[in-house]
Order: structure tokens, then sequence, then C-alpha cells
């Protein structure tokens, strides 16, 4: 599962939808639904067989009347190969042709636009169709929970690359440790002076040699800390995080929700609707709340690459 909405697209009218403009409009649409859009289009057969093998689309739209002049393939030969593959993606086939082929394969649609005004357009809200249903699948709440705790780990993978990209100097690792390493074993000493199993004569240092070793060990809050050092400290910070509060703002709308989402239960809203409520009541999670969590994602993915990018150019 994933934010990130993969479509296929096989024409060999490529540059025409193109110059149409309806590679753009499915892209927005896609963004609209609050999810990260990634169109592949393919000319031919063979460029979409190796888009297949490449990775996983979340919808394949496609020219039934599409040939391969090296293979000879034609559209009802890459429908049977798509299957072939185990690949279970919803796939639309149109064609000019009156009267469309009748295959018995699960989860293929066809839509003839001859002699219909307006063809392209048409096909284009065809396709929004599809893109509509295969969004709806998605948005099943217990999906959505899995959705985001996995994409929330990457942000985690890529705050821990930023670190290791900033602080990997002695003057940097001296800031790092006063900020971060010294906080955490004030915590780790406050826990152990109020601990009932040990003696307390103890105290923890958690200063690894290993830069790695360390980032790895810390946790989400920590990490953000981390990056909100970071953001203050290169020049070019504004162009790429206009949030003033970030480590506030991430906390709320990120680790907060990761965090609440990890001990929800599902329940049955006044209409029927399943929601996901946290163990004490506070907090309900419905569709309108995970729209607005994939936005968030999207929003802090976006700037952490942008980040990395900047720090491994200027490295």
């Amino acid at each position: 599962m994933r934010i990130k909405y993969n479509i296929l697209w096989v024409d060999d009218r490529k540059e025409t939808f193109i110059r149409l403009g309806h590679d753009k409009h499915l892209i927005d649409y896609v963004s609209r639904l609050f999810f990260e859009p990634h169109l592949t289009m393919c000319e031919n057969i063979e460029e979409a067989k190796a888009a297949l093998g490449t990775q996983s689309f979340d919808v394949i739209f496609s020219d039934y009347n599409i040939s391969d002049s090296k293979t000879d393939e034609q559209g009802d030969d890459f429908i049977e190969y798509v299957r072939e593959q185990n690949v279970n993606t919803e796939i639309l086939f149109y064609s000019a042709m009156e009267e469309l082929p009748t295959i018995h394969v699960n989860r293929i649609s066809f839509f003839s636009f001859a002699g219909k005004a307006g063809a392209y357009h048409e096909l284009l809200a065809q396709m929004e169709l599809l893109i509509e249903l295969t969004v709806k699948k998605l948005n099943d709440i217990t999906a959505l929970r899995g959705l985001v705790m996995a994409e929330v780990s990457e942000l985690d993978v890529l705050m821990e690359q930023i670190i290791l990209a900033y602080f990997n100097s002695p003057e940097r690792m001296r800031t790092f440790h006063d900020h971060i390493t010294a906080n955490r074993e004030k915590t780790w000493h406050k826990m152990l002076n109020s601990s009932t199993q040990c003696d307390k004569q103890c105290f923890h240092i958690w200063r690894e040699k290993d830069l790695t070793e360390y980032v790895s060990k810390l946790d989400s809050s920590q990490k953000a800390h981390a990056i909100n050092i970071v953001l203050s400290d290169i020049d070019s910070a504004h162009a790429i995080c206009t949030d003033t509060t970030f480590f506030k703002n991430y906390d709320d709308s990120i680790i907060l929700n990761r965090n609440n989402l990890a001990h929800c239960i599902s329940i049955k809203d006044k209409n029927g609707n399943e929601i996901l409520k946290t163990w004490n009541g506070d907090k309900i999670y419905n569709d309108d709340e995970f729209r607005i969590m994939r936005a968030n994602i999207i929003k802090y993915h976006n700037m952490f690459t942008s980040l990395l990018t900047t720090l491994t150019m200027s490295a």
C-alpha cells in the first residue's frame, strides 16, 4: 500500500494526448484525490511490458488496437500477457471499433468511442471513473491505516538520510550532541531516577561513535528535532520549507496521528460507515481525516526529498 498512484497508459498516439493535455488532466485529477500521481505513457506493447516489469500499477489504460511491429502482438495479446504476470490491476481498453470483443477476464473494461462527438473527452471521463473506483478500494479504513503507517515509516527513513548527510563533520556532530543527544540523556536519566526496578546508581550515555548506529536509535520526534536544526542552519531552507514551526506541525500532523492509529479501534458511525477511534475516544479518523493525512504526508515527503537533494548536491 502506498500514497503513490501509478498509471500505465499504452497508445501509439501518445503525442496527440499530450498535446490535448490529457496527461496533465489525469495527474491533476489524482492529485485532487490526495494521492501522488505517476503516469507512464508507452507507445507500443514492448514498452508497456518493460514498464510492467519494473513497477506495479494501480490502473492500466490501453488502446485495444495497439500493435507491436516487432512482435506482431495485438491488444488481446497484451491482455493475456498482463494476466499471465499475475497482475490484477483494473484495465480499461478502448477502441474506435463499434463492436468490442468479448473477453472473459476479470477486472477489464471496454469502451468504444466510435461515432461519438468529443470522443477523446468522453474517454477521459471513463478513465476518471476507473481511477475513482480503484481509489475507493484503497479508501478502506483498515487499508488506509496501513498505508499511513507505511508512508510515515518512509518519512522516518528520509529524515535519517538527511541527518546522516548533514551532521557529517566534527563541528556539526557537536551541535547534534548538544541539541539531540543531551536531551535524550536527560530523558533516560529522568526515567532511571523514577524507576523502582534499579538502584539508580548508573547513568546511561547515548553517544555512539558511529553516527549511523546512533541515528537508527532515535525515535521520530528526535529525528524531527534534528531536521529542525538543519532547516535553521542552511541558507536555502526558506525555499524548501516555508513552515516556520516545522517541528510542532510535523509532530501534530504526522507523529501524533501515527501513534494514535497504532492504537485505534474500528467502530461504525451513525450512518453505518467504518471509522477508527482512539482508545480514549478523543480522536476520530474518517475519510476526511485520512485525506488530510495523505496531503500532509505528500507535503513532507516532497520537502524531505528536496532537502536531501540540496544537501547531496552541496556535499
